[in-house]
């Protein structure tokens, strides 16, 4: 299945607890991809994205079920998922329809999602990069997992390697955390990503 989000700008909803300081109703109506629980925040997404079996075995059945469409790189999920293979992403963005570009962060695969559908913009929200104090996340869920030593950085650096890639291709890319810096990506308010 493939959607036609054409000329429109993907908002990537990330879990990060920068987006309890966001009113997210302006999202209504545009195209969004929750990375995993984040869909909690912003239940109307189009696309719940998932990279690691384990969340959708462990962590999904203990939560409200999400209503729209699964998209992963795992061999876990539900049967109507989206599947794509996951590849290297070190030379860049998968241009292959059935291909998603990640290692180790699922940000990756939806930026890669929304640019095969056609998306002229993407726009990271919650990619915080760190902790809020105690708070690991802009919902409910609870991850069983410890945060891997230097995770958060390579997730900043991986995000900054398909940069120039998506860039090539025309799509203008915009981070909203106001915490984390990613070399590629412009940094932006909420309020201006929707403009």
């Amino acid at each position: 299945m493939r959607m036609d989000w054409s000329g429109q700008t993907a908002f990537i909803l990330a879990g990060g607890p920068s987006v309890l300081d966001l009113d997210l109703s302006p999202l209504k109506g545009r195209r969004v991809i929750a990375i995993n629980s984040a869909y909690e925040t912003w239940p109307r997404a189009d696309v719940c994205f998932f990279a690691d079996a384990r969340w959708y075995i462990d962590v999904y059945p203990k939560q409200p079920k999400f209503l729209g469409q699964f998209a992963t790189t795992s061999t876990g999920g539900p049967r109507d998922v989206l599947r794509f293979t996951k590849i290297d992403p070190a030379n860049g963005i998968a241009t292959k329809r059935d291909q998603l570009a990640l290692s180790r962060t699922s940000v990756s695969g939806a930026a890669n999602l929304a640019r095969h559908w056609g998306a002229k913009a993407i726009v990271l929200l919650g990619v915080d990069g760190k902790l809020d104090g105690a708070k690991r996340h802009n919902h409910n869920a609870h991850y069983p997992w410890p945060l891997m030593n230097g995770c958060f950085d390579q997730h900043r650096n991986e995000l900054a390697g398909l940069s120039s890639s998506l860039r090539a291709e025309g799509i203008r890319l915009m981070n909203c955390s106001p915490v984390n810096v990613i070399p590629g990506w412009d940094r932006a308010t909420f309020d201006e990503a929707l403009a």
